[in-house]
């Protein structure tokens, strides 16, 4: 699939394997959460050519990924990134009413390929994408920055590094989409199911990651916006692919 999205033929592949429905609103309430089965895809097609699923948009230009979120921790230990209310928000540092099912979608229609969250034996791991969080300061003053500042490694006393998050994505179990059962968007302990996963292996311990108290800004319940950005060597390959 490549980022120059056939929008329409990836829509038909999507209808024929039996994961979407397609109907002419642009949303619709998400009851289906409860029932831990794939909400249905609505998509919006904007006049700038961008899409919208949801609460989550594809902006075609700067080919990245954003979605509405709000700060939910300020100290503890963290054992999601960000999680839905149906998720472990005792643990996760932002919420957000993103669907894991609709996030995993909207990858693909991006281009990023998913993988292993550590490369297996011939190398294989699932592409890298950049997580930022943007919001704007009392004074409007729009504000951007990684995600990683917010993630304090316990071990080190210095925060999170910068290595991206695996794809991974989320298995369809007994027709459930198990990560949005468990409301996992992205964790920083590798258990469950989710749609991005931390590459180290720091991720085999819960015990490394925790809130980075020296962050006060944004407070707690302050909204944010949650860009995703796929890494360079993902993005050169599908303009490869792209060329005649």
């Amino acid at each position: 699939m490549t980022a120059a999205v056939d929008f329409f033929r990836f829509v038909s592949i999507l209808a024929t394997s039996g994961l979407l429905v397609i109907t002419a609103e642009a949303d619709a309430q998400d009851a289906a959460t409860q029932t831990g089965k794939p909400r249905d895809i609505r998509f919006q097609r904007l006049p700038n050519g961008d899409v919208k699923l949801g609460q989550i948009h594809l902006h075609r230009k700067s080919r990245t990924l954003s979605f509405p979120a709000t700060i939910n921790l300020d100290s503890g230990a963290l054992e999601v990134l960000i999680a839905t209310p149906e998720g472990r928000l005792h643990e996760s540092l932002l919420s957000s009413a993103a669907s894991p099912f609709r996030l995993q979608t909207m990858l693909f229609l991006l281009g990023v390929e998913n993988g292993p969250r550590r490369p297996d034996e011939k190398g294989n791991q699932g592409d890298l994408v950049d997580i930022d969080l943007e919001w704007t300061k009392k004074d409007g003053t729009t504000v951007r920055e990684p995600v990683e500042t917010w993630v304090l490694n316990s071990k080190t006393n210095e925060p999170m590094k910068r290595r991206g998050w695996v794809f991974v994505g989320s298995r369809i179990s007994d027709g459930m989409f198990v990560a949005e059962t468990e409301g996992n968007l992205v964790v920083t302990y590798s258990i469950g199911e989710t749609i991005l996963d931390i590459p180290s292996t720091e991720g085999e311990d819960d015990t490394v990651f925790v809130v980075n108290q020296g962050k006060t800004e944004p407070a707690v319940d302050s909204p944010v916006r949650v860009i995703l950005t796929p890494r360079p060597s993902t993005l050169e390959e599908e303009e490869r692919n792209e060329r005649p």
